[in-house]
C-alpha cells in the first residue's frame, strides 16, 4: 500500500481517537514498506476487513483495477476493526477510507466490505457518501445484519449489492452481538431480510458457504468496467 508520511500521521491519528473514545488503547498499526506514490490515476476496490483483520499493501489486478485495503479504525480481536456506531467513529472511519482513495489517486470506487467492514459499509451506503462522487457502488459482503442501515438514503448513482453465506445463523432479528462479542450498531441484529428491505436490495447467494470474503461478486469488476 502506497503509505505517504501525511496519511500514516492521519490514520493513526484517526485510530488513536476512536480507540480512545471507545474505551480501549490506540492500536499499533504498522505500515507496509513504502512505495512510491501511482504514477497515474485508475479505478480501485477498496476492501474493508473484518474484525480481527487488519488492512493489506495495495496490489493491482490484470485489468489495471487497483485493489487498496485500508486498516481499520479501532483495536478488535487482537486486530483491527471497524467502529462506526457513534458519529465520531463513523466519520473516523470514514476519513481513512477517503484518505485511502486520495492516495491511492482512484478515479472510480466500488467498496467491498467484508463481515465487519460489510456492515461499515452498508452504512456508508445508507449515509449518502460518495467520496467527491467516485463512489460507483458498495458490496456487502456477510455483514453483521444491524441497525447502521436505517435509515437509509444512498447518494444518487450510486449501486448496492447484499451477499450472504448463510454461515452466520446467530444474526436473526433481537440477537444480541454482545454474546460474541460481535461490533454491531444499536447491540443487536436485526436479521438479514429486514437488513436487505433497508438497503433496497435482494440477498443474493455468496459463492462461499462459509464466512469468508467473496471475491467472486460480479460487481467488483462490472461497475468500474
Amino acid at each position: 500500500m502506497a503509505w505517504s508520511g501525511a496519511r500514516v500521521a492521519l490514520s493513526l491519528g484517526l485510530v488513536a481517537v476512536v480507540a480512545s473514545s471507545c474505551g480501549g488503547s490506540s492500536p499499533a498499526v504498522a505500515p507496509s514498506a513504502t512505495e512510491a506514490p501511482p504514477a497515474a490515476a485508475a479505478p480501485c476496490v477498496v476492501r474493508l476487513h473484518g474484525k480481527g483483520e487488519k488492512g493489506a499493501p495495495t496490489t493491482t489486478r490484470a485489468d489495471g483495477v487497483r485493489v487498496a485495503s485500508p486498516p481499520g479504525n479501532a483495536e478488535g480481536w487482537k486486530g483491527l476493526q471497524w467502529r462506526y456506531d457513534t458519529d465520531a467513529a463513523y466519520a473516523a472511519a470514514v476519513a481513512i477510507v477517503a484518505a485511502d482513495v486520495t492516495a491511492q489517486r482512484c478515479d472510480a470506487v466500488v467498496l467491498h466490505g467484508f463481515s465487519n467492514g460489510g456492515a461499515f459499509a452498508a452504512k456508508v451506503y445508507c449515509r449518502g457518501e460518495s467520496f467527491g462522487g467516485l463512489l460507483r457502488g458498495v458490496v456487502v459482503d456477510d455483514p453483521v445484519p444491524d441497525a447502521g442501515v436505517r435509515p437509509c438514503a444512498p447518494a444518487a448513482g450510486v449501486k448496492v449489492a447484499l451477499y450472504w453465506t448463510g454461515a452466520l445463523t446467530e444474526a436473526v432479528a433481537g440477537w444480541s452481538c454482545a454474546e460474541k462479542d460481535w461490533t454491531c450498531e444499536g447491540g443487536t441484529t436485526i436479521g438479514i431480510d429486514a437488513y436487505a428491505a433497508a438497503l433496497g436490495t435482494p440477498v443474493q447467494r455468496s459463492a462461499e458457504t462459509t464466512h469468508r470474503r467473496n471475491d467472486a461478486a460480479t460487481e467488483l469488476s462490472a461497475w468500474l468496467a
